[in-house]
């Protein structure tokens, strides 16, 4: 039976607020078993279904992965099932690997969680989403949180997931916004009090009372709360940021292949947010219609959008990557942000690799390392319901597996091999760029096209 693509797992887990990618969360209901006699049941699980079929762990991170699960079994009659999932969490990341992780989408349900949604720009948190009492709060940056700085804090929060720190970011509001968390791990005391800083420099402080655990909270990756249309489930109770007309990048958040022409560029913006079939409709379907647009506009250049895709499996979009540049006899951009994963780096890396004299990439530096493990399943501890990916097989897109008996099949077959992936254009997107409704990265574009 065919695996399902790693990046699936993951957004089916933890991330995509579509309901039909949740196969493997806890179903509404689930009871966790916080009984001593539970957890070491659980660890027993861990140890047999994770840490001896992961590959990810360094010989060093291993023996103190190992070495810390036997503590956290000596004490599991005497923390609590905050701390216990939380230390399972910081035990995973010790293996630095993105792909390795206790998922902390389906944790915060079983915690409290305060009324605001922080996401990353650069290392600095800015609130993009509130409960409508607290909208003076929307585009302010998060200062210390029961008067522990943010730095401190988000040292914290990557202790909990592994990869590169930006993409340890991407998942660390899960535990800013949550009071229950944050004081398992002495992140925080009894105050728990937030600072923020708005765009004209007040401090405000603020109180913020947390919603019980709840397993029917929204599913949404922190990616979500960047558009500003709002989910189904957030109601009018709810409010955005973003104000000024969205840019297209956040534009229909439920549509995940997309194209448009561009005035003045004499290029096709094709917006690929996942390398797998959505609810609706096959990639295939979208690859071939991207094709025809490309043959029916002919336009001089390509500008591929790949910012916010997840991954999904690289096989379905490699023919089409390779190709690319031979649709258009101009310039080909890729577009690329920390939110930039797993199957959409791979992606990247075939687009690169068939033209690096013609294909430029803008934006941010994507979410992983060119050497990275995957392809592993979801285990799902029975008592806790803690959800934990591991990892089994190698993608080296630096020297194309070169070296590497553990590499996965379909790259030592079509191996990418790429000096690098970082921008050539830099173009952030900064929160002052984000609340005016702007786009550094198709800014950059236009600015490269206006010179030739």
């Amino acid at each position: 039976m065919r695996r399902a693509p790693i990046a699936a797992i993951l957004l089916a887990a933890a991330f995509i607020s579509a309901p039909a990618l949740h196969a493997h969360e806890p179903k509404t209901g689930d009871a966790v078993t916080a009984t001593p006699e539970g957890r070491r049941a659980d660890l027993r699980v861990f140890r047999e279904k994770f840490l001896a079929r992961d590959r990810s762990y360094s010989e060093a991170a291993r023996a103190e992965a190992e070495t810390r699960t036997a503590a956290l079994e000596s004490a599991a009659d005497g923390v609590s099932q905050a701390y216990f999932e939380l230390e399972i969490a910081r035990i995973v990341a010790l293996a630095d690997n993105g792909h390795t992780v206790a998922f902390p989408g389906p944790r915060s349900r079983r915690y409290d969680r305060v009324g605001v949604r922080l996401v990353p720009f650069g290392e600095e948190f800015y609130v993009l989403r509130v409960e409508s009492e607290h909208q003076d709060l929307l585009g302010a940056r998060l200062i210390s949180i029961g008067g522990r700085p943010l730095a401190e804090l988000r040292a914290i929060a990557r202790t909990l997931v592994g990869g590169t720190p930006a993409w340890r970011d991407r998942n660390a509001g899960y535990f800013f916004e949550s009071p229950q968390q944050m004081r398992a791990l002495d992140a925080i005391g009894a105050d728990a009090a937030y600072v923020f800083q708005t765009a004209d420099g007040r401090r405000i402080e603020r109180s913020l009372a947390p919603e019980p655990a709840d397993p029917d909270r929204p599913r949404a990756n922190s990616n979500r709360w960047l558009f500003p249309q709002m989910l189904t489930e957030e109601g009018g109770a709810w409010r955005a940021a973003l104000q000024a007309p969205a840019p297209w990048a956040f534009a229909e958040p439920g549509n995940f292949f997309r194209w448009r022409t561009v005035d003045g560029l004499d290029a096709i913006v094709i917006d690929l947010r996942e390398n797998n079939d959505s609810e609706d409709r096959k990639i295939s379907d979208a690859l071939a219609e991207f094709e025809r647009a490309i043959v029916e506009n002919e336009p001089r250049n390509i500008v591929l959008d790949m910012r916010m895709n997840g991954g999904g499996d690289l096989n379905s979009t490699r023919n089409f990557m390779k190709s690319l540049p031979d649709r258009a006899p101009g310039r080909i951009f890729a577009l690329t942000s920390p939110w930039t994963f797993s199957a959409a780096i791979s992606s990247v890396g075939y687009l690169e690799q068939s033209a690096p004299d013609r294909v430029t990439i803008v934006g941010e530096m994507a979410g992983d390392r060119l050497n990275f493990f995957s392809e592993g399943d979801v285990v799902t501890l029975p008592n806790s319901r803690i959800e934990i990916l591991n990892a089994t097989e190698r993608h080296d897109y630096e020297t194309g597996c070169r070296g590497y008996k553990d590499c996965h099949g379909p790259v030592v077959r079509n191996p990418i091999s790429v000096p690098t992936l970082a921008p050539d254009i830099a173009a952030p997107w900064t929160i002052d760029a984000y609340l005016a409704g702007r786009d550094p990265a198709m800014e950059a574009v236009a600015a490269v096209l206006a010179e030739e």
